[in-house]
């Protein structure tokens, strides 16, 4: 009995001795899991992120974060152009906050630079200190703004003058496919045999009006040079066969009228050959002629229709006379 305490108290210090330490008995027997790394927000949601630490005074915490932020190597930088502009302002105010005014002029230069036309920092957000600079450095970039708003009117001034060529060149278009629409082809076939008929049909064939009537005149004078002449020296012969003892004189108007009769005859048929060779030469298988025709319904531009229409209306001791219309 007086070895019990003794026995109990060795039992004790082996198991403390012997005992595993403290940091190893939690150890997986596999491999260290790594820690996870937190999703990004959005533009909006990592800017109020960093605002936040504005708003609680850590200024340099904060202008390290929106520095992460606005460069292009940070890991995951910004992209909306409205979130940098604000945060570019932001990153200023959080330089001047914490002493760094000097270095609060980049990304205020950077906000110029993208907007030109930006107006001053919020006063109830900012204090007077980041409008200050802001307005300072606004004024040493006049020539910079200046060109900027020039290259911007150019461009506007180019896009315009784009636009409205584009608009002549669809109106012209529009014009040149209404002019189609309203014209129509007729092809109408013609014939070899109707260009040899004289007196300038074959002319009139070939649409050449002016030669037509050339030769239909030509050839009605001659024609009737001809017949006139066959018909005077025919009644003269008569006339002088009927006589026992004829005059001299009356052989030698027959023989004048012969010679016209021959000369009307020849030239009537030079002339009337002449226009059919013509004829056959300029002769085409075909006349195509354009006519003119009304715009289908569904292509006719869009007109406003005014309707006035006269009403009246009886009224107690009298009546009222009116119109109405729909325009």
């Amino acid at each position: 009995m007086s070895l019990s305490p003794f026995c109990t108290s060795l039992a004790v210090l082996g198991t403390v001795l012997f005992a595993p330490p403290l940091h190893a008995q939690n150890v997986p027997n596999g491999p260290a899991t790594p820690a996870t790394e937190s999703p990004r927000l959005n533009d909006k949601a990592e800017l109020a992120r960093v605002v936040s630490l504005y708003d609680a005074g850590k200024y340099a915490e904060c202008a390290s974060s929106l520095h992460h932020l606005l460069s292009a190597d940070g890991g995951h930088p910004l992209h909306e152009l409205e979130v940098i502009e604000s945060a570019r302002i932001y990153h200023a105010a959080c330089l001047i906050g914490s002493g760094q005014n000097q270095l609060a002029d980049e990304p205020l230069r950077a906000a110029i630079s993208q907007n030109p036309q930006m107006k001053p920092p919020d006063s109830l957000v900012f204090p007077p200190q980041v409008i200050d600079r802001f307005l300072r450095v606004r004024e040493t970039m006049f020539d910079v703004i200046r060109k900027a708003e020039d290259e911007r009117v150019k461009r506007a001034q180019e896009a315009a003058a784009q636009q409205e060529l584009r608009v002549r060149k669809e109106r012209a278009r529009v014009a040149g496919l209404e002019r189609l629409a309203q014209q129509e082809t007729v092809i109408t076939p013609r014939t070899r045999w109707l260009a040899l008929v004289p007196f300038g049909v074959g002319q009139f064939q070939n649409q050449d009006k002016p030669l037509g009537y050339v030769m239909l005149t030509s050839e009605l004078l001659l024609a009737a040079t001809t017949l006139t002449s066959l018909g005077v020296q025919t009644h003269l012969v008569l006339a002088t066969s009927q006589v026992d003892n004829p005059d001299a004189s009356n052989d030698s108007r027959i023989r004048d009228w012969n010679t016209a009769l021959d000369i009307s005859a020849y030239a009537w048929l030079g002339v009337s050959l002449l226009g059919i060779l013509e004829a056959q030469l300029s002769f085409k298988p075909e006349q195509r002629q354009i006519r003119k025709r009304a715009l289908p319904p569904e292509l006719r531009p869009e007109t406003s229709s005014v309707r006035v229409v006269p009403n009246a209306a009886p009224v107690p001791g009298g009546a009222v006379l009116g119109v109405s219309g729909r325009f």
